[in-house]
């Protein structure tokens, strides 16, 4: 990350999709800011009005990140015209990060909410299923890690979260977009819906099929919930 000019990102503001994003930032989100190798832990969201007559910024939404020993302080402040972003440097690891303010371009919030998981005995942490395995009726992590030689199981995420936490590697790689139904365009039979995961799924919009009701074989549009 590069040190902002707080000067400079005042003037320009920031996109409006890009706001979007952290107001919708949740206690209990995880985070990919800035595109960096780190995953954030969102621990608290703090909304608070400024009200000196002397301040021209309105209000401002502060989020509290964390990564291991590094705390992050995510901050968008609105102002008459705009809106700025920045991220503060709290607590770190890396000393040369110490007391530094990173202008803030890019917040992704990761999906963690999927309808099935996979959990071992004696962890606190889920994975998502690997497709493959599960496709052979095998409880496989989809991030090919987890408990060398642990077994497990394939559960319904509700029945873990949110006591269990997700494995970064699966939130951050796995990226999982649900499927609308897909119907055979000859007689209208369902044919599927789910979840996609795979760092490629973004670029799914087609699904090759075959109709076990009326011998239909083609390609369908696939729609994702983007």
């Amino acid at each position: 990350m590069g040190a902002t000019d707080a000067t400079a990102t005042a003037d320009a503001g920031i996109d409006p999709a890009l706001v979007d994003t952290i107001q919708n930032i949740e206690d209990g989100d995880v985070l990919v800011v800035n595109g960096d190798s780190r995953t954030w832990d969102v621990t608290d969201v703090v909304d608070r009005s400024i009200e000196d007559p002397n301040d021209a910024r309105e209000s401002k939404r502060v989020c509290r990140l964390s990564c291991g020993a590094s705390v992050f302080g995510l901050e968008l402040v609105v102002h008459p015209d705009h809106y700025t972003a920045s991220l503060h440097v709290l607590a770190t690891e890396d000393w040369t990060e110490d007391g530094q303010v990173f202008e803030v371009h890019d917040v992704e919030i990761l999906t963690q909410d999927v309808p099935w998981v996979v959990v071992t005995g004696g962890a606190d942490r889920y994975h998502f299923p690997d497709p493959q395995a599960a496709a052979f009726g095998e409880a496989r992590p989809a991030c090919g890690g987890g408990n060398p030689g642990a077994s497990y199981r394939i559960v319904r995420s509700n029945t873990v979260r949110p006591t269990y936490s997700g494995c970064k590697d699966c939130l951050r790689h796995e990226k999982p977009v649900a499927l609308e139904s897909v119907t055979c365009p000859s007689c209208s039979k369902a044919i599927c819906h789910g979840i996609l995961q795979g760092t490629a799924v973004g670029a799914v919009d087609g699904l090759s099929i075959t109709c076990s009701h009326c011998d239909f074989e083609g390609v369908v549009e696939a729609t994702l919930e983007r």
